[in-house]
């Protein structure tokens, strides 16, 4: 069973790695998509490692193949890490009001 993630958030990080899907539209209107991998999940944001980095404060929508939409998120950091990036990002949304796919990633990540 995964441990949570200990820190001093005000809510707990959990592992959980499956591939994810995250688009956003650029400045100019762009639709942009990249594939990521999330790292962890709690029920305010997630941890994401992808190649590309992520515009600071981006909304940004995710869909993990595993769970299904995931939902909206703001991006509130991007971090290089080699040639990789880790983005932070904040769900718009409570856990109790999430999409199935947020929920479900929630629960399987916390069993």
């Amino acid at each position: 069973m995964p441990r949570p993630i200990k820190s001093g958030r005000r809510t707990e990080r959990h592992p959980l790695s499956c591939p994810i899907q995250i688009s956003w539209q650029t400045d100019s209107g762009e639709s942009r998509a990249v594939w990521a991998t999330c790292l962890d999940v709690s029920a305010e944001g997630a941890g994401v490692e992808c190649r590309v980095p992520l515009p600071f404060r981006a909304v940004v929508y995710m869909k993990a193949p595993s769970y299904g939409l995931m939902g909206n998120a703001t991006v509130r950091y991007c971090r290089s890490q080699g040639f990789k990036y880790h983005v932070g990002l904040e769900f718009s949304w409570a856990a109790a009001l999430a999409e199935a796919g947020r929920k479900q990633a929630l629960n399987s990540s916390a069993e």
